[in-house]
Order: C-alpha cells, then structure tokens, then sequence
C-alpha cells in the first residue's frame, strides 16, 4: 500500500495563550482556517492558531516510510498541537500496526517519534512560560490527547470490497490489539460498521485512538482538521475533569476541617466561594468555547463525521458530567456557608439573651 500516516499529539498547557506576545519568540503564521470543502458553508471558522513548520534533518529509520514532515500548533485557547506526517511506500497491509513503533534518526539521536514530540514540547513549553495564562491550580502532569491517521492513497475500484476482504486484520488495527487475535465477528461489525464516504473512491472509518482514510485522491486535509479539532474538544474536558477531581478533594478536607474540628472558617469559606465563583464562570467560558468549535452543524458532511467523533469520544456525557460536578462544588460549599452562619446567628442570639436577661437582673436589683 502507499499512503501517509498522520500522527496527532496534543498538550493542554493552560486557560490561554497570548498569541500576539508569543510571536516574539514563536515567528509563526497567524492561522484562523475557514473549511470550505466537502459541502460545509464558508461560515464555519475555526479556533485562531500560530503555525510553524519544523526544519530538521530527521530521517525515518524504515525502508516503507519516507518523508518526515513535522508541524506545530499554538492555540489562543491554550493548546499546543503536534502533527507529523511520512509517506509510506509499498507497507504490507498486515504490517500497518508496526508503524507505530517507527524510530527517526535526529540530530540528538535516534528516537521514538512520540520522544521527539515531547523534547520539541519541553522546549517550547519552557520558552512559552510568560505568554501563558496557567489554570488557578499547578496540575502535577500536563494532560495530552494522541490520535494517528493511516490514509492510503492506492487506487481500488472498490474501498467498500477491500474493507471487507481485510476486515479482520482492520478491525484489530483499529482497536489497537494484536492482529493475531481472533476477533469475535460481532466486534469486527461494531469496530467497522460506522464509514463515511463523501465519493465512490473515498472511505474513512474511525475509533477511539485512531482511524483508516481511503482517498487516492488525497483530499482530506479537512478530515484531518475536524479530527484534531475533535482531540482538541476532548483534551480539554479531560483537563477540566481532572481539575474538578482536585477541587472535589479540596472540598472534602475542607469541610472535615469546618464540622468534625468545630472549627469557624466564615472567613475562610466566604474567600473559598470567591474563588469557586471565579473557577466556575472560567469553566463554564472553557465549555462554551468549545461547544462553539462544535458549531458545524446540520447535515454536512464534516459535521456528520464531527457528530461521530463526539459520541464515540462521549462529548455530551462528559460535558454534563462536568457542568453537574461544578453545580456539587458549588453547593457543597454554599451549603457550609449557610450552615456555620446559621449557627453564628443562634450563638448570637442567645448571647444576646443572655445580655439582655442580666441587663433586667441589674435592672431590678437597682430599684431594690
């Protein structure tokens, strides 16, 4: 087979990045894409990015892969994106799973391509510092989505008739199991059953970690655009997944503190609020941007596939997910707010009855 192998890496580094600051450093092109292809309307515009093309004397240790091509991404939305792409040129359909494992040849050395990411990432990451707006929290580890398109550029009369002809070794691949496994039929028709073609020539079928693209035509660019705008969407409900886990640990010492040790924190409490109030509008900002990435929609094509990548990554579970668990947060601490000054009135009360009941005593003992 000839084709290409696309692979995607992304990293959340933080709420933003300033992308009119960090040009200073990051001599890139300003990119804010408009997809006009495969019947999707001119008004459908993507996030803004910076752009830059990497120049390396990188040679692919493999006799079928040829090429290396990479590029990187900054997102004003705090993202930075890798894509790299080879050519591969007379691959074996059954040795696809092996690319996977592929090594380059680097000026540092030889190197696993998902090594060479992460160098490339730490440098610019630590360049980048002062023109990115962090999240309230320092996370231990940056959270990161991967994804790898193996798009095959060969000529079939049929793509339809070659999936089913290889539909055992493609659907393994696509799961990313061992190809000797002996798949159940049922989970070859569920791997398999959800194509997408917009030609007779074309066929894309996805899964979770990645996907097959058939076009020997080589229009897919914007396939490849909604597949990362898909990773971008779902690194960033798992970062804020991740943050609302901490934030719900938090509160659950802080209430401890607040009733098993009787202790007051009104004070502490109401600055805890103030935060909360200030992290759940930043969420809610987050998500909205991102279900205005979400925005392609109607019956076109890439909104079609888009719609796919979304339950397959489980978008709407995963949002409302989100927006419930900062509703809890929200409550837990309100709840403790109300209840500690609740408290603070009645203990005010009967001090107050208290002051009033001696002030009568002295009052009576003085006509005395």
């Amino acid at each position: 087979m000839n084709g290409e192998v696309v692979f995607f890496q992304l990293f959340d580094v933080g709420r933003y990045i300033d992308l009119n600051e960090i040009q200073s450093i990051f001599p890139g092109i300003r990119d804010k894409k408009i997809i006009k292809t495969k019947d999707t309307p001119d008004y459908i515009i993507i996030p803004e990015t910076i752009r830059v093309e990497i120049e390396q004397d990188i040679k692919v240790k493999s006799n079928n892969l040829k090429n290396f091509k990479a590029q990187i991404k900054l997102y004003e939305d705090g993202v930075i994106s890798f894509i790299i792409r080879a050519d591969f040129i007379d691959l074996t359909l059954e040795n696809f799973h092996t690319i996977r494992n592929t090594e380059i040849n680097t000026p540092g050395g030889t190197l696993k391509i998902e090594n060479w990411i992460e160098i490339q990432f730490n440098k610019i990451y630590e360049l980048s510092g002062d023109y990115i707006d962090s999240y309230f929290i320092t996370l231990d580890h940056l959270e990161s989505e991967k994804y790898t398109c193996y798009c095959i550029n060969d000529v079939l009369i049929d793509p339809n008739t070659f999936i089913g002809e290889n539909e055992k070794y493609l659907a393994s691949f696509l799961m990313g199991e061992n190809p000797e496994l002996d798949l159940h039929q049922n989970q070859i028709d569920d791997t398999l059953k959800n194509s997408f073609s917009f030609l007779k020539q074309d066929i894309t079928i996805f899964d979770f970690h990645r996907c097959l693209i058939i076009d020997s035509t080589k229009d897919y660019e914007d396939l490849l655009l909604i597949i990362e705008l898909a990773n971008f969407q779902r690194l960033k409900l798992r970062t804020l997944d991740r943050l609302l886990d901490i934030h719900l640990d938090s509160a659950e010492d802080d209430i401890r503190s607040i009733f098993i040790k009787s202790r007051l924190f009104l004070r502490r409490l109401s600055k805890k609020l103030g935060y909360l109030f200030r992290l759940r509008y930043d969420f809610i900002f987050i998500l909205e941007n991102l279900e205005n990435v979400s925005k392609i929609i109607g019956d076109y094509y890439l909104a079609q596939i888009y719609r796919h990548l979304g339950k397959i990554f489980r978008f709407k579970q995963w949002s409302e997910s989100i927006r419930n668990r900062m509703r809890i947060l929200d409550d837990i601490y309100t709840t403790a707010k109300s209840t500690k000054t609740d408290k603070l009135i009645l203990y005010l009360e009967i001090l107050l009855g208290v002051v009033f009941t001696l002030e009568f005593i002295l009052f009576l003992l003085g006509l005395y």
